[in-house]
Order: C-alpha cells, then structure tokens, then sequence
C-alpha cells in the first residue's frame, strides 16, 4: 500500500516543475479556477513524520532537505481542488556530505523523460497541512 505522504518519482518531478515555472519564476500559482491570490503562507508537519524523515540519515551528519513544489491537478482527489497550485514543501532525508550529490540527483530526474518506474516512491515526504485552506 502507497504511503499517504510519499510522493512518487513522477509526483516530485510534476511539483518541482510546476513550482520552478510559475511561482518559483515570480509568477502566480495556477489552481483549478485560475490564478491563485492568496498562496501559501504557512506549512505544518507533524513531529513523527519529521522524526521518520530523519531515521534515514546519519544520527550525527544527518539532517532535511526541503524543495518547494506546487500542487498539480493529480492532488485533486485526495486534498480537494483547493491545494492545487498552492506551494508545498517535500522533504528528503539527506546527510551533509551528499548535498551536492542529491542536488544533481534532483536536476537528474527534472531532465529525465518518464519512464515505467515513476509510480514508484521517492524519497521525498509530503504531508504538511497548508494555510491557506486550513487557516
């Protein structure tokens, strides 16, 4: 069964790509009725999600890498159409001396065409609760 939180390969690339061209370029989110006016303020993740990112890295060099992403129409169904277009934060479990090599890990599947395995998890997490909607 699919991790509520996990975003697929195919998901982080549609949501980093979406935010690096509109709202990461100046511009406004685009929702399901338009431009969205009032974006994202304020994203709260729950203590055990952050702690379960964390159980992936080194105790000591250990730490999260945040991307800013934009929800797309594939959230629709299960957030409601209100998210889409909105920022969101994906967190991946990093140590400090692979920074450089995630960072390229992530230009690397932006570049990437789509292929039969990007239904499969990545490891970033999702799953804050944004405001706007939930104020």
């Amino acid at each position: 069964m699919k991790d509520k939180n996990k975003l697929t390969k195919k998901q982080f690339k549609a949501v980093t790509s979406k935010y690096k061209n509109e709202v990461g370029s100046g511009k406004p989110g685009l929702g399901v009725k338009g431009e969205i006016t009032d974006q994202t303020r304020w994203i709260w993740f729950e203590r055990e999600l952050i702690e379960k990112v964390l159980k992936q890295t080194d105790e000591t060099t250990g730490g999260i890498k945040f991307y800013f992403g934009e929800y797309d129409e594939s959230f629709s169904e299960s957030l409601g159409e209100e998210y889409v277009g909105r920022m969101m934060l994906a967190m991946v479990p990093c140590n400090e001396a692979d920074l450089d090599k995630k960072a390229a890990d992530v230009e690397r599947l932006e570049a990437v065409a789509l292929t039969e395995d990007d239904e499969e998890e990545e490891d970033a997490e999702n799953g804050g609760r944004l405001c706007p909607p939930h104020c």
